[in-house]
């Protein structure tokens, strides 16, 4: 089934309160379907000027909406929340015209942001209630960052951007969103439910736009914290851009070459599916993605088979087809960087599956299959690197212990999963991982809204979601709380 609509005209930049189209842009985009280069999404006026009206704009706003009271912000989230569900097939559409996933796993991100509005309102609020320490005078409270800016990535164009500025707004910060470049229908749509949910002018404001209205943005003076999803290099990027302003939050969400441990006691079959689906699923395009898996040598033939049977059989193709797994990488240049990483690991590695361009008929995309790949004796995983598509290696190890320092053995450190028998072992193996997520005889991937979510090294800060979201938008005040002046008492040469 193909996706194709009608070119629509973009209603331009979210900016205090009203949609505006740039009189002067700076760069004029037109944007196609990576699943369909026929398909023409639309053309997108990008402007350095309209950003930083969009910080000046949430400057304005900020003192009134911090002050309104926490109930009138939920009410109006919550609102934003039914807007969004009464989309919910807009959203799917445009996220698998936009991305190229298929519509069953674009559904499942639009419900992702509604129960992620549902979390954050709800139980995330628990960790930033006013608490009075018993017996001490001493309390503590919290205050919103100030005017916070987001940067959506483009694998998760509605649900990643959704999970930083919904705790924002609620905690009282205002919010400049500044959506991929490959997704501003998507940023549309999400801006499009502010305004119908009732947001005050300048609270939440949305800039299209590339690397150009990125780094705008980042070099305003006037911004107080930064969430940004996507490269660590970019991330670095932000880091350096940010040195003058010590104060300012950076929350970062970067990349990862997350590993698999499997032992011969695990359930091969169940982790052989489980590794598959972390491998394949968005086309490997997850910053969660099984990319390496360590196998007790024992089981490796065993596992590689049924590895390899699942990924003979995974479907790809146009993500408007019902009985499609996973779609198109997100453009022609991602798909030959993949090619080029399959070319260089075949030089080390035992080529078990090769990866290949695909032809989808009556389409021109951006297609890949996927590959598995076996490291041969005394040859070292190349995990240095993210593949962000549908590769996987795989290598035989020996023990627990090696397993373990092969996975560590990477600048990341965002997810893992163990699989094996015995939870003790599990929780073993756990402690020594140097991953932010680790999961046992489960994948890489699909990490509860309610949990952390982030990594270590060069995977991103340590900055919380799920329930702990709200900790990252607010600082926190201490106070000593006397509400009748104390007894005074003498002091060395001070007078009474």
């Amino acid at each position: 089934m193909l996706l194709r609509q009608p070119v629509s005209a973009s209603l331009g930049n979210y900016l205090d309160g009203r949609f505006v189209v740039p009189a002067n842009s700076d760069v004029l985009a037109t944007l196609t379907s990576p699943a369909d280069r026929d398909d023409v999404i639309g053309t997108y006026a990008y402007s350095v000027q309209h950003a930083h009206d969009a910080v000046a704009a949430a400057r304005r706003a900020l003192p009134a909406w911090r002050r309104l009271p926490l109930a009138a912000r939920s009410a109006i989230l919550r609102g934003f929340g039914q807007a969004v569900a009464k989309r919910r097939d807009a959203f799917a559409l445009a996220i698998a015209r936009s991305i190229g996933k298929p519509l069953w796993e674009a559904r499942t991100e639009v419900d992702a942001v509604i129960a992620k509005v549902d979390i954050t309102l709800g139980a995330g609020l628990e960790a930033i209630a006013p608490r009075d320490l018993p017996g001490d005078k001493a309390a503590i409270r919290h205050r919103p960052v100030g005017v916070m800016v987001v940067l959506g990535p483009f694998n998760f164009p509605a649900h990643l951007a959704n999970g930083h500025f919904v705790p924002a707004l609620v905690t009282g910060n205002t919010v400049v969103f500044k959506p991929s470049e490959r997704a501003p229908e998507v940023g549309e749509l999400l801006a499009v439910c502010m305004h119908e949910a009732g947001v005050p002018a300048g609270v939440f404001n949305m800039v299209q736009g590339d690397g150009r209205v990125a780094e705008a943005l980042v070099e305003n003076a006037d911004v107080d914290g930064i969430c940004f999803t996507g490269s660590t290099g970019v991330g670095r990027r932000i880091l350096q851009a940010s040195a003058a302003y010590p104060g300012r939050l950076i929350a970062l969400e970067l990349g990862g070459s997350n590993a698999a441990i499997v032992t011969a006691d695990a359930n091969l079959g169940h982790a052989a599916r489980e590794i598959a689906f972390s491998a394949f699923v968005t086309a490997g395009q997850r910053c969660t993605a099984t990319s390496r898996v360590y196998v007790e040598r024992r089981a490796c033939d065993a596992f590689v088979s049924e590895l390899l049977r699942l990924a003979r059989a995974l479907r790809v193709g146009h993500p408007g087809d019902s009985d499609v797994f996973f779609g198109p990488v997100i453009d022609e240049a991602s798909r030959d960087r993949a090619l080029h990483h399959a070319e260089a690991l075949a030089r080390t590695h035992e080529v078990l599956l090769a990866p290949a361009e695909l032809d989808v008929p009556s389409v021109r995309g951006a297609y890949l299959s996927p590959g598995v790949f076996l490291a041969r004796p005394a040859m070292a995983l190349q995990s240095a690197e993210e593949f962000f598509a549908p590769l996987v290696l795989v290598e035989a190890v020996d023990d627990d212990a090696s397993a373990v320092a092969r996975a560590n053995a990477s600048p990341y450190g965002l997810a893992a999963g163990v699989f094996c028998k015995d939870e003790t072992r599990f929780e073993r193996m756990a402690e020594d991982l140097e991953v932010g997520i680790c999961n046992w005889n489960r994948g890489t991937v699909g990490s509860s809204s309610k949990l952390p979510f982030g990594g270590v090294k060069a995977s991103g800060n340590h900055r919380p979601a799920g329930l702990a979201s709200a900790l990252y938008c607010v600082d926190a005040v201490a106070q000593i709380r006397w509400p009748e002046p104390p007894n005074a008492s003498a002091l060395p040469g001070f007078p009474l």
